[in-house]
């Protein structure tokens, strides 16, 4: 899988589009993250776990909370992909519409 493969996984999610949006807000601890979703919190952490591993999110321990902030990196990478993707349909031949017979 590549990088972009990966990312693109880790935001078909719409639980983990959500958290994304949340920590686009700021860093959140589990504990915040978990208040938000009618989910179980080991269903968060193995969401949070997926945004990790993705590179879209660090986390940070600091005394008793475990802190996560949001990484763009990897939705940069999404959105030059998608200009590409999108640019080259600007110049690509289309079908024209049928004549009538």
């Amino acid at each position: 899988m590549t990088d972009l493969d990966i990312t693109l996984a880790a935001v078909a999610d719409p639980t983990r589009r959500a958290m994304l949006q949340r920590l686009a807000l700021g860093p959140a601890t589990t504990g915040q993250l978990a208040e938000l979703f009618p989910i179980s919190r080991p269903a968060v952490s193995q969401h949070l776990r997926v945004l990790l591993d993705a590179g879209l999110v660090r986390a940070e321990t600091r005394g008793r909370h475990r802190w996560h902030e949001l990484l763009t990196g990897p939705l940069d990478t999404i959105g030059a992909w998608t200009r590409d993707l999108a640019g080259r349909h600007a110049h690509a031949p289309t079908l024209r519409p049928e004549e009538p017979t």
